[in-house]
């Protein structure tokens, strides 16, 4: 451990804690920051006899995940103690969910908390009937954008304790560094789906040219990349703001183009506002 927590995060931390006392719990685990506290938080419940069962994670894994985040989870898990069941995601047999609507978080949510449930269940439930409770990392800070995903987690049974004691960003990313989790920094990671503008059907080849543009945008030194695509074969990037300045007038920007033209993309261009989350969502209020 690493410091000391704040009054106010220890008090939550507590309330998180007395949130988990007998029940069985596993979790729906990606291996960012919020779902890796989480699942710490359920490891270190467990070693002081407040759940009945050692908990679990579970991974779904798809054309939405990307190659540093499959190996982030298992790394991370690994790191802190998790068991980690990795399942296969079956979102893209839905079509409601390839049509990529304003609704495509809800499906998929819907798919994989569903699959999550049936499985805990069947693994690790009691004989006599008594419920696992599926738990996932999303917190009070989350409630704020438009999370359809929330609608599924509810209409499942999946519960969010990080929000319900209250717990928001900061104060998830004070209690890693407290215990030492190495992604407590790590920034957060959207679904790549998101990158597609909405009603443009989904497929894993866009997906893939998605995760290779952010990852040859920061191969040049940028610290954080959102590949858009507003069209086909048409890509906007967003940078932090304080980091367009060293793209414009640079050999950067001449590199850049040169690797997302070898990706398939015919038109480049740079979100001159720079990056920040939720950006896409405006099309939902036009």
């Amino acid at each position: 451990m690493t410091g000391k927590l704040s009054l106010q995060t220890e008090t939550k931390l507590g309330l998180l804690f007395e949130w988990f006392r007998d029940k069985a719990c596993v979790v729906a685990f990606s291996g960012g920051v919020d779902s890796s506290v989480l699942a710490k938080a359920l490891i270190v419940a467990y070693e002081r006899s407040l759940l009945k069962i050692r908990p679990v994670g579970f991974f779904a894994e798809s054309f939405t995940s990307t190659e540093l985040e499959k190996t982030d989870a298992r790394r991370v898990a690994s790191e802190i103690g998790l068991p980690l069941v990795v399942l296969a995601s079956k979102e893209f047999d839905d079509p409601q969910f390839v049509a990529n609507t304003p609704k495509r978080c809800y499906w998929c949510k819907k798919i994989r908390f569903s699959s999550i449930k049936e499985l805990a269940q069947r693994d690790y439930g009691d004989p006599n009937g008594a419920e696992v409770t599926v738990v996932d990392g999303s917190n009070l800070s989350d409630l704020g954008d438009y999370r359809p995903g929330v609608q599924a987690a509810n209409e499942v049974g999946v519960k969010s304790p990080l929000a319900e004691v209250g717990l928001i960003k900061s104060e998830i990313r004070e209690i890693a560094r407290f215990w030492n989790i190495s992604v407590a920094e790590k920034p957060s990671t959207p679904c790549l789906a998101t990158r597609l503008t909405y009603n443009m059907p989904l497929s894993n080849e866009a997906l893939r040219q998605v995760e290779n543009a952010e990852l040859a945008v920061k191969s040049l030194g940028f610290t954080t990349c959102r590949a858009r695509i507003d069209a086909p074969k048409t890509v906007r990037i967003e940078l932090l703001e304080n980091e367009i300045k060293d793209l414009i007038n640079s050999e950067k920007r001449k590199k850049i183009v040169v690797l997302l033209r070898e990706l398939g993309f015919n038109f480049i261009s740079l979100d001159l506002e720079g990056f920040f989350s939720g950006k896409n969502n405006r099309a939902l209020s036009e």
